[in-house]
């Protein structure tokens, strides 16, 4: 389903005109936001093979760094040219640090060979942020990074123009028109509205309305999980042979 084909249903069902405009054509009129909060609860709830995502970022000669959102976690981080495809190894924060211990105008380029997840976060919100210690760039807090971005620091600076994929789990499509869809609306299209519902009991804070909903979820979503437990673990038989 698009997002204004489940949008009517949601009404429909939940019999909550009132997030609508009308009927003529279901234009939104507050229906979205639980659609969408709905997404978001069933990404982190269960696990599909489209959990997983790619996410590509170009990267000129010298660069040390990238942000970007949707990312819930980072589970490995590749670099890439024309010439070689290389996996990076991860590193903690502190050996990261001790380790390159200078401004990172300062280090010497070269093929990216470790990575850490980037901390944006600062305290309190107001300070000058910086993109750890050995930073020699700041950001303030209109740049919003705390909040909405993820990112990862590689070392040493890439001495050359690179494409970084960076591969973990990331929400679903964010839909906002009506001609948006995203894997719940058009795989489990009932599963989503379900979830949508539970939100609107969490607003209520309707805690037999929300145990409900929750257990209509894990019964529409039990078997997603199991077929992708059945892939994953019936490729790992293949491969040990």
């Amino acid at each position: 389903m698009d997002l204004v084909t489940l949008r009517e249903q949601f009404a429909k069902e939940s019999g909550r005109l009132d997030l609508i405009v009308d009927t003529t054509d279901w234009a939104d009129d507050g229906a979205n936001y639980y659609i969408q909060r709905g997404s978001r609860f069933l990404d982190r709830l269960v696990t599909t093979s489209f959990s997983k995502a790619k996410h590509y970022e170009s990267a000129a000669a010298d660069t040390w760094y990238k942000v970007f959102q949707e990312c819930r976690a980072i589970l490995e981080v590749w670099a890439a040219n024309d010439e070689f495809r290389k996996k990076l190894e991860l590193r903690d924060a502190t050996t990261f640090r001790e380790y390159y211990n200078e401004p990172a105008g300062s280090i010497d380029s070269g093929a990216p060979t470790y990575y850490m997840p980037a901390l944006l976060r600062t305290h309190p919100q107001t300070s000058t942020m910086y993109l750890e210690r050995f930073v020699d760039t700041d950001y303030t807090e209109t740049s919003k990074y705390d909040y909405e971005y993820n990112g990862v620091m590689w070392m040493p600076p890439t001495d050359e123009a690179i494409i970084l994929e960076v591969q973990g789990l990331w929400y679903s499509y964010n839909m906002t028109l009506d001609a948006d869809s995203n894997y719940w609306s058009v795989n489990h299209p009932e599963a989503l509205i379900a979830a949508a519902r539970y939100m609107i009991e969490v607003t209520n804070r309707n805690t037999e309305g929300m145990k409900d909903w929750l257990r209509a979820i894990t019964e529409l979503t039990t078997g997603v999980e199991k077929d992708t437990v059945e892939e994953e673990s019936y490729n790992v038989v293949a491969i040990r042979g």
